[in-house]
């Protein structure tokens, strides 16, 4: 193993970025020397070596935030690693869900939305191509839309997405990944079993009347309903010029079309 020389002559230390699971996204970089790296693999908890401390150091000893890991992997050239894992809590000093929270430049609204007005001529009049899902979006497109809704959920601090079973609710499951929340299906237009008194819960649906029943449907329930999004083409019950970018980034962009309302706002 190759990295820079730390704590000893013989001692070398690699950095060590880690990645969801679940998102792929960033989570921190830390360094690591072989015992770490050894330690990590045997235990299936991340450990690191601390270059300020000078010791190993395994991540959440004292914070509580430890990471799981399902996989160590190491870069062509042997000198930088990644730990492919899952925190329950955040990772950041800073109460931050990833220390990676910076942001240098963002070009995800804007591609979405020039990949969209690509992509909308193939779908049928007055659908969304992410309303159905038949026929299936590129996995571009598709990704783009969770990174923006999950952005904007996130603000609301959801605990479960409801989405009805038809049709296929491919959006919502993957905005509730990314959000660390379970999918709810629900059967109809109403919200099942699995929805409680204690969930806050996020509307996904493919019309803006099958969100709003669901909506109260869960609330009959006990649960509260703190965030609707409906996925609606440009032709449909008036909802021409309502952009997902202008809901998530506060720029229009011509021919997107994901509307929703938060709690509050």
């Amino acid at each position: 193993m190759d990295g820079e020389r730390g704590g000893g002559a013989e001692r070398r230390l690699i950095p060590v970025t880690v990645v969801d699971v679940v998102t792929g996204e960033p989570l921190m970089l830390a360094y690591a020397d072989e015992e770490a790296l050894r330690l990590t693999a045997e235990t299936g908890v991340a450990h690191f070596y601390s270059r300020s401390r000078g010791s190993l150091w395994l991540k959440g000893a004292s914070s509580g935030s430890v990471i799981d890991v399902y996989r160590v992997l190491l870069d062509c050239d042997r000198d930088a690693a990644a730990y492919v894992a899952h925190a329950e809590r955040h990772v950041c000093h800073l109460g931050r869900r990833s220390c990676f929270h910076n942001t240098v430049a963002d070009r995800v609204a804007e591609a979405y939305a020039e990949l969209l007005r690509e992509t909308w001529p193939h779908a049928g009049r007055g659908s969304h191509p992410l309303a159905s899902w038949r026929p299936p979006p590129s996995p571009l497109l598709a990704a783009l839309a969770s990174v923006l809704l999950a952005e904007r959920l996130r603000q609301a601090r959801p605990t479960a997405i409801l989405a009805p079973e038809e049709p296929p609710p491919m959006l919502a499951l993957l905005a509730a990944q990314r959000l660390g929340v379970r999918l709810h299906l629900a059967p109809g237009a109403r919200a099942p079993e699995s929805i409680g008194e204690e969930d806050r819960v996020a509307v996904v649906a493919a019309d803006e009347a099958t969100a709003e029943a669901l909506a109260r449907s869960a609330e009959e329930r006990g649960a509260e309903a703190i965030a609707l999004v409906a996925v609606v083409g440009p032709h449909s019950r008036g909802w021409r010029g309502c952009s997902m970018v202008d809901l998530l980034e506060g720029g229009p962009a011509p021919g997107t079309c994901i509307r929703g309302h938060i709690q509050g706002e």
